[in-house]
Order: C-alpha cells, then structure tokens, then sequence
C-alpha cells in the first residue's frame, strides 16, 4: 500500500466502504427517482501496533499536502486500485515499550475526493 507513492507500513486491517453520491426526489405521484452521480471509496486503516518511526512517516505524508495518491488492494477490482483521497479522521493511543515508543490502536481515515 502506498500513499504519495511511498511504500507504508502495512495496516493491521483495511476497511473498503463504498458508497454512492445520489441525487434524488419524489414524482409528483411520490415515486422516488434517483440518479447515482458517482461511487467513492473510503479506506479505513487500522494498525494495532506501530512504532514510533513509521507512524511519523504516514503522518508526514498526510500533512504534506490536501489530496493524496493512494494505492490499495481494492476488494472489486481484485487487484491493486488508485484513488486521490483526502485525511478524515486520525486516532491513537500512546503506548511505551522499555525505552522505545509504540502507538496502539491507529486509525486512520482516507476518503476518495
């Protein structure tokens, strides 16, 4: 998995949603019409365990700019997708380890722009 096209430390899990963008109304008879204006992905990563080293590095990739190109294994496609996504949320817990510092339970959100 890459973001910017730098290699990351693999994520414990990897959550694909996807979901649609719709426009929609009610006929006058109140038949609901829809139109699919486009399908998005958002890519939930999750680490259980990260050093302290390569979570700076995500972390300094996502801040380096708004958008960002992300490969991942896309479920669909059966094999590896890009998307340009931006950050939504980011979570963690410290965590020490006898002198070297571990974060647990990372989660980070990227959503397809």
């Amino acid at each position: 998995m890459t973001i910017n096209g730098i290699t990351i430390k693999t994520p414990t899990d990897l959550k694909v949603g996807v979901f649609r963008i719709t426009k929609s109304e009610r006929t006058a008879s109140g038949k609901m019409m829809m139109e699919i204006i486009a399908v998005k992905r958002r890519l939930d990563l999750r680490w259980e365990i990260i050093s302290d080293t390569d979570l700076q590095t995500i972390l300094n990739v996502l801040e380096s700019k708004v958008f960002h190109t992300v490969v991942y294994p896309d479920p669909q496609k059966g094999e590896n997708a890009t998307i340009t996504a931006y950050v939504g949320d980011i979570n963690m817990e410290a965590w020490q380890k006898i002198g070297n510092r571990y974060w647990r339970e990372v989660s980070i959100a990227l959503i397809e722009q």
